[in-house]
């Protein structure tokens, strides 16, 4: 019976430890993500013009404000 009382403690106790640990991984605010982080043109002639669309997306819970970007 004391094995039992034991491995159920140890049981619940285990629970609420992953519980907190997956409630303090939540981010909090706006997350950006790039699918793609960089691209190349490759050769390209002198004096034409490229031009590529990055895409930005915000998997946070609260609005994604770029305020700077700084080309490479």
């Amino acid at each position: 019976m004391k094995r039992f009382i034991m491995l159920a403690s140890l049981g619940v106790l285990l629970c609420v430890a992953l519980f907190t640990a997956s409630l303090a991984q939540t981010p909090s605010g706006p997350s950006m993500v790039l699918p793609e982080s960089f691209f190349d043109f490759k050769e390209v002639d002198e004096g034409k013009v490229v031009e590529h669309t990055f895409k930005v997306l915000n998997k946070g819970n609260q609005p994604l404000e770029i305020r700077k970007v700084n080309p490479g």
